[in-house]
């Protein structure tokens, strides 16, 4: 009970410093290595005549976790399949679906990015495996070139919270690149390489609870012929249900 509480706290908190009459329309959660593309895709919406929504970004697994204690996000749009099945097989989350296909890549903040056969001889900022998809699949990345365990005994491997803190870590010097989706290397500037076999699905779903038409019509567009040229200025290929 605690836990819920201090979940739904959360989320008042967020809905009142964002203003009642968005939090009315809608509530929708996202990975927090794609956000930026999401709130692109909310202001299209809202352009083509679709109501504004509230946007909460946090690691895929913190949402999961909230969703799953009862916080009442209209609209998940996860970087990866897992954690939205997870929620559908705990009746949480309805109607998932892909909407998008996304990239992993290798990212510096200025100069060339790594070559592949050389990102173990570098410090690598990596989202936490534990909690993010993106985190999930860059370990699957670099442990199939048998680097993960390797990083992680000599400090090669620096695990943060999620992609978003991985671009701070290069920023601040703490990693020389960091590991993260194409649609947040775009927002960042910098360069980047593209890490072949880590593309992943990006789905889209209606929490079990709502009744928001407004969120409902959202999800719908996420789908849409509408949505898919910012999908792809994004960095993503557009997937059909």
């Amino acid at each position: 009970m605690r836990l819920r509480g201090m979940v739904w706290g959360m989320v008042a908190l967020l809905v009142g410093c964002t203003g009642p009459a968005y939090a009315e329309e809608g509530i929708v959660a996202v990975s927090a290595g794609i956000a930026s593309c999401v709130e692109n895709l909310i202001q299209a919406y809202a352009v083509q005549g679709g109501k504004p929504l509230t946007l909460v970004r946090e690691s895929t697994g913190t949402i999961a976790r909230q969703m799953d204690q009862g916080a009442p996000y209209d609209v998940l749009v996860a970087a990866d399949p897992e954690w939205p099945q997870w929620l559908a097989e705990r009746g949480k989350l309805k109607a998932a679906a892909p909407c998008a296909r996304g990239q992993m890549v290798v990212w510096v903040a200025s100069g060339k990015p790594p070559r592949l056969e050389d990102l173990g001889k570098i410090v690598l900022a990596c989202p936490d495996p534990e909690s993010t998809s993106h985190g999930k699949l860059a370990r699957k990345f670099l442990q199939d070139r048998k680097l993960w365990d390797a990083g992680k005994r000599n400090g090669r491997i620096l695990v943060v919270a999620n992609a978003v803190q991985g671009v701070m870590a290069v920023k601040g010097g703490t990693a020389k690149a960091a590991l993260m989706p194409l649609a947040l290397a775009l927002g960042s500037k910098g360069a980047y390489r593209e890490l072949p076999g880590t593309e992943i699905p990006t789905v889209a779903g209606l929490g079990t609870n709502s009744t928001n038409p407004n969120a409902k019509a959202f999800l719908a567009f996420l789908r849409s012929d509408g949505a898919a040229p910012i999908w792809r200025q994004w960095g993503f290929s557009v997937a059909k249900p």
